[in-house]
């Protein structure tokens, strides 16, 4: 399952156009579950409820900071995102932190943004890398610049990596790799994909709740 920015909505079209069992299906999020989207806690609650597996994405990363910050030293996204998960933030605070950086299984990979070029053992890949890479300069510098290539361009994995994260890129559906993000919150697309079949489910944006900047050429 893609970026899903608290679109509980369509999470709830998407498992049904998949005829999602929980009682026979396993559902996997590629995370950023919180921030810009409408209902952020009724998609926690969703997923918690169907036993999802979850990895952590830079936003959900962003809010467990603020939440560890005194209140006068957050900042502004940290505030909206904390303040989004209502009266009970305890408990999904708990909920959150029990998120890994990735989900290794036996054939598919699950991580947020991507892995590290270079490096084969994800212990020693820097959680800001599987976090926000989108692009690799060769050292980790920078990690989203158009004129460099996709990180994937430059790994080799012995398991498919399922990703997100990348909205502009949109989805990514090449041999070893899978790109799930396509910019529901944007009012685009949820996008899940089903490693047992190849096969690829997608329903649309009931609405567009946040605005995107537009793609530049080729990247």
């Amino acid at each position: 399952m893609g970026d899903l920015h608290g679109c509980r909505q369509e999470l709830e079209d998407l498992l049904t156009q998949f005829a999602f069992n929980p009682n026979d299906d396993q559902l996997f999020s590629v995370g950023d579950i919180v921030g810009k989207g409408p209902d952020v806690v009724g998609t926690l609650a969703l997923l918690q409820s169907l036993n999802a597996r979850v990895v952590l994405g830079n936003h959900d990363l962003r809010l467990l900071e603020g939440a560890d910050k005194k209140e006068s030293d957050r900042d502004e996204n940290q505030i909206k995102y904390l303040h989004s998960l209502g009266n009970q933030i305890e408990p999904w605070l708990t909920y959150m932190r029990g998120w890994p950086l990735w989900i290794d299984l036996p054939d598919v990979l699950v991580v947020h943004a991507g892995i590290e070029p270079g490096k084969k053992n994800l212990d020693d890949m820097h959680p800001y890398v599987l976090t926000h890479i989108r692009t690799w300069d060769g050292e980790g510098k920078h990690l989203n610049r158009p004129d460099d290539p996709a990180w994937f361009d430059c790994v080799t994995w012995p398991k498919t990596i399922v990703f997100g994260h990348w909205a502009k890129r949109g989805q990514v559906n090449e041999m070893g790799f899978k790109g799930l993000d396509t910019g529901c919150v944007y009012g685009r697309k949820l996008s899940g994909w089903c490693p047992e079949t190849n096969s690829w489910h997608q329903v649309s944006a009931r609405a567009t709740y946040q605005t995107i900047s537009k793609p530049r050429p080729g990247f």
